[in-house]
């Protein structure tokens, strides 16, 4: 399972210092799951995440997605 973590860039045009959207996939190839998470729920996420043997893709900080977390789940 790979995790990846992206900046969320809100419809305002700002990038969110609060909110990133994780994105969890199978060996890179179909992506089984995105959601929106604050930085504690992120921190929480990854410390949970390397606990259990998953890889951390990154923080992908260069690459901002469009989305809004108040909106809920994509």
């Amino acid at each position: 399972m790979l995790v990846g973590f992206y900046p969320v860039k809100t419809p305002f045009g700002d990038i969110s210092e609060q909110w990133s959207l994780r994105v969890v996939s199978y060996k890179g190839v179909s992506q089984t799951s995105q959601k929106y998470l604050n930085r504690v729920e992120k921190s929480l996420d990854i410390r949970d995440r390397l606990a259990h043997d998953f890889i951390i893709t990154g923080d992908n900080q260069g690459l901002p997605q469009l989305g809004n977390p108040f909106y809920g789940a994509v």
